[in-house]
């Protein structure tokens, strides 16, 4: 798993010619999932790469969405509107205490999520364009700072994965929030949480059905088939434990 987590990256380029591309891998070995602008074409897209393939002129991008400038923009403006507003609402109606907290017995990590994370654990090059996971980051970072909820000083706007020992395993529980200026401490339980990125999904899928073309049908279908079976199938599962 730690090799395999070595070998994640993320690149980024822009150019104002060309616009801008992130690329990423999946799970499927030598092929890369990208994200883009292209001010060219004037149109946003993601594609799939297959990087096995080496042959001068032969197809190797897989485009499963592709979406004109303007009803892009568009759909980011009316859908960050829709997010603030159901992300504010689902903090707000999550307001805890410290004793609940305390009361379940609740495991942070105080290192994940701080600010030294990133510098520690990521190794940024050519200016900030291409991310990687260090080849000898210190593990121990990150196990040393698991803490029982009593023991952590929480810091002001901040937030914190939440976990639970069971079977000798963390099974993560939610996820803790800290406002300064709302005085208060928020924690959302993971399924909480996954109902409301469900839904945040589902709000996605509808607008882009609603404006069907046959560049949005492949990301359109796929996106049904996850809302529809939201479970990872038996060979999925099967490929990211090992």
């Amino acid at each position: 798993m730690i090799e395999d987590l070595k070998k994640l990256f993320l690149r980024f380029n822009y150019s104002d010619e060309n616009g801008f591309i992130l690329n990423a891998p999946t799970l499927n070995k030598g092929e890369h999932l990208s994200i883009g602008f292209d001010n060219k074409r004037k149109e946003f897209n993601i594609h799939l790469t297959d990087d096995n393939i080496n042959v001068p002129g032969a197809k190797r991008r897989n485009f499963i969405f592709t979406m004109s400038a303007f009803r892009f923009f568009l759909f980011l403006n009316r859908f960050d509107t829709f997010y603030k507003h159901s992300i504010v609402d689902l903090i707000l109606s999550s307001k805890t205490n410290l004793g609940k907290l305390k009361k379940n017995k609740f495991i942070v990590n105080t290192f994940v999520t701080s600010d030294e994370a990133e510098d520690k654990l990521i190794h940024k090059r050519k200016n900030g364009r291409h991310w990687k996971f260090r080849e000898n980051f210190d593990l121990d970072l990150i196990v040393d700072n698991f803490k029982h909820i009593d023991e952590v000083d929480l810091s002001n706007n901040s937030f914190y994965l939440a976990y639970k020992l069971k079977n000798n395993n963390l099974a993560l529980q939610g996820i803790l929030y800290k406002f300064e200026n709302l005085n208060g401490l928020y924690f959302i339980p993971i399924k909480k949480y996954n109902r409301f990125t469900k839904h945040m999904a589902i709000a996605m899928y509808n607008y882009f059905n609603a404006y069907p073309t046959e560049e949005t049908l492949p990301l359109r279908q796929l996106m049904y088939e996850r809302l529809k079976h939201p479970y990872l199938d038996k060979e999925e599962a099967k490929r990211l434990q090992s």
